[in-house]
């Protein structure tokens, strides 16, 4: 069994490896790995798809649908969701209205 090492662990981490994988390789669990590397002072990076966020929230304002974006993107509708909410104030009505994809709404029949 491989024990536990900082340096690999931290070079692992630079190629891109997730925690769950770099426990994978040492057998651990992948807290363990991050509690390591947090005591190590190494900075967890920002997520799987945080090369796209500026192109997540360009798509959005312009009134792209999160179920579109996550598409286009191969992942979760979850996962554009969550970013755009941390990010932007996601403004379901004006958005869709802008889109025309909104209902309208039931007309009021007044009587006299």
């Amino acid at each position: 069994m491989k024990k536990l090492d900082v340096s690999i662990c931290k070079q692992l981490k630079e190629e891109g490896k997730t925690y769950k994988e770099i426990g994978d390789y040492f057998k651990v669990s992948k807290q363990a790995v991050f509690d390591l590397l947090d005591k190590a002072g190494v900075k967890s990076s920002k997520g799987k798809y945080s090369q796209y966020y500026d192109e997540w929230e360009k798509l959005y304002k312009e009134g792209h649908s999160i179920n579109v974006i996550a598409g286009k993107y191969n992942c979760s509708k979850n996962a554009v969701h969550k970013h755009l909410t941390k990010k932007i104030v996601i403004e379901r009505g004006q958005l869709m209205k802008k889109r025309g994809t909104q209902k309208p709404a039931s007309e009021v029949i007044s009587t006299p």
